[in-house]
C-alpha cells in the first residue's frame, strides 16, 4: 500500500534507473575460496579497488563478502538513502506532508528576514538570526 502512495506522490519512483538491481556492480560476481583469498590477500585488496565485491567460500559454501572501502561506503550511503525514502513514503502514506507553496512561503520569509537584518546591520537583527552579539571591551587604562 505504501508503494502506491509513493508512486502517486513521486511518479519517477518506479523508473528503472532507481532500481537497486540495475547496477551491475551491486552484486558479487567473483566467487573464490577463502584459502585462495588468504594466499593473495594483498593482490585481492588491490583488485577490489576497481571491481565488484567477491564472495569467499569455505568448504564450498559462501561465508563472506569482501569489498573495497569505497564500495562499502557506497553501500552504506545507499542504505541510508533507502531509510530516508522509507520514512518519507510512510509520511506520505500517513498524511504528514506540507504543501510546496507553504514551504516556499516560509523559505522566502526567512530569506527576507535575513536580508532585512543584513541591511539594518543591527545587533537586534543579528540576534534574531541566532548570531551572538559581541560585547565591547572596556578601554584599557593608561599608566601615567
Amino acid at each position: 500500500m505504501h508503494a502506491e502512495a509513493v508512486a502517486r506522490a513521486c511518479p519517477a519512483y518506479d523508473r528503472t534507473e532507481f532500481s537497486p538491481t540495475r547496477r551491475g556492480d551491486a552484486m558479487p560476481t567473483d566467487i573464490i575460496s577463502l584459502t585462495d583469498f588468504k594466499n593473495d590477500a594483498s593482490g585481492w585488496a588491490q583488485r577490489l579497488q576497481s571491481r565488484p565485491p567477491v564472495v569467499l567460500t569455505q568448504n564450498g559454501k559462501g561465508v563472506l563478502v569482501v569489498q573495497s572501502l569505497d564500495a562499502y561506503q557506497r553501500t552504506l550511503d545507499g542504505l541510508a538513502l533507502a531509510q530516508i525514502n522509507a520514512r518519507a513514503a510512510q509520511d506520505i502514506e500517513e498524511g504528514r506532508t506540507i504543501p510546496h507553496e507553504q514551504v516556499m512561503a516560509e523559505v522566502y520569509a526567512l530569506i527576507d528576514t535575513i536580508e532585512q537584518a543584513q541591511k539594518a546591520g543591527t545587533a537586534k537583527g543579528r540576534t534574531q538570526l541566532g548570531a551572538k552579539t559581541k560585547k565591547k571591551r572596556p578601554a584599557a587604562k593608561s599608566r601615567a
